[in-house]
């Protein structure tokens, strides 16, 4: 039976098929440095073990669709406490990571058939699920000449009478771009909806995280624990929507997935009520690497032409004719250095390479030693 070809447009992750080529190469004894996925490399705080042991032999069923109630108040305080930006426990959506939360967001803020504006560069998936979700994806350039800040001109003159939405990243994957004060605000002022996606806010190094709530009600807030306690792999998300639209997000929830991971909500509202310190050290620990791997790369000629400010991500414009595809792989198979091309995360980033600094120091020296000994980014 021929499968319809109605999903066709829907991409892949370019980076899955770098980490495919490395792990042949390592699979033949080569030595493979991965700079290549956001992932970080700190260990969760202990209390998730602490909790683990106690729960263990607990029966797991079904919590409330929105998530447990003492969950649900420990992200209100934290967001409240952290962000200045006053959040109410009936707010908050809890749900296994924040990709079905950005889909539901999708279809809550949109009919089919509209506009939503997104960045280029942007996440790579933000193009696929706004596809899924039978709307637009209409592109806002970013410029590396810009510090890929968001220009509010530039919106204006992506706005058509159709946009219903705006969706942004800050920090920003892949740039590391913290949007300023400024940008958010003048979007703001354009009164449309926002899907504000701040999974690494806590990852900002240069002035305080500035959640977009601080400049409008009218938005949706999308925040876990995966990049700043390294708990990817419990897909805890939540989502912050305004009171009037929580009736039909929980129709939504309740039908996509009853309701979150019972064993992960134990664990996150562990981790909530005491992380023994652990978001100040990652923190800390973070915001060296990026200093020191910044510097790193300038002490080799290989200047990324700004200043990331969050997250844990430099995007590199590199001087070849190539597609950043083609480069990564060239620059795999001669330097054994995984990097995720440009073109991962919209038109705007061909050209350009990802590297995330989620690593051990000593590999991110290493990684930069091998790119500048190679020649195959600076010629």
């Amino acid at each position: 039976m021929s499968l319809p070809n109605h999903l066709d447009s829907i991409t892949s992750f370019l980076a899955m098929e770098v980490f495919g080529r490395a792990q042949e190469l390592e699979k033949q004894g080569h030595s493979i440095l991965h700079l290549e996925f956001g992932e970080p490399d700190v260990s969760p705080p202990p209390v998730v073990g602490q909790r683990l042991q106690q729960v263990a032999n607990q029966h797991f069923g079904y919590t409330n669709t929105c998530g447990i109630a003492e969950l649900r108040e420990a992200i209100a305080q934290r967001h409240t406490r952290l962000y200045q930006t006053p959040v109410r426990a009936e707010q908050i959506l809890i749900s296994n990571g924040t990709s079905p939360l950005l889909f539901l967001a999708l279809r809550l803020i949109a009919p089919p058939g509209s506009d939503i504006l997104l960045t280029d560069p942007g996440y790579a998936c933000y193009d696929n699920l706004i596809l899924m979700a039978g709307l637009n994806p209409v592109r806002v350039p970013l410029h590396l000449e810009d510090g890929f800040q968001l220009k509010t001109d530039v919106v204006q003159q992506c706005l058509t009478k159709n946009t219903r939405a705006i969706l942004l990243n800050s920090p920003m994957n892949p740039t590391g771009t913290v949007l300023d004060e400024v940008s958010m605000r003048a979007i703001a002022e354009l009164g449309l909806p926002v899907i504000s996606d701040e999974i690494y806010l806590d990852l900002s190094y240069d002035a305080a995280p500035l959640s977009y709530l601080r400049f409008s009600e009218n938005a949706l807030i999308l925040h876990g624990l995966s990049k700043s306690y390294g708990m990817t792999g419990w897909r805890m998300g939540y989502l912050i929507l305004p009171d009037e639209w929580m009736p039909t997000a929980i129709r939504m929830h309740q039908n996509l997935m009853i309701s979150a991971n019972t064993l992960m909500q134990e664990v996150a509202l562990a981790v909530l009520q005491d992380d023994g310190g652990a978001l100040e050290r990652n923190q800390q620990e973070f915001r060296q690497r990026r200093d020191m791997f910044l510097q790193t790369l300038r002490n080799h000629g290989l200047d990324p032409g700004y200043d990331p400010s969050g997250a844990f991500y430099v995007f590199f414009r590199y001087r070849k004719e190539m597609p950043s595809l083609e480069m990564a792989m060239q620059i795999l198979e001669k330097t054994g250095v995984a990097l995720t091309p440009g073109s991962d995360f919209g038109p705007g980033g061909e050209g350009f390479l990802r590297f995330s600094y989620a690593n051990d120091p000593s590999v991110l020296s290493e990684a930069v030693k091998r790119l500048a000994q190679s020649g195959l980014l600076s010629t």
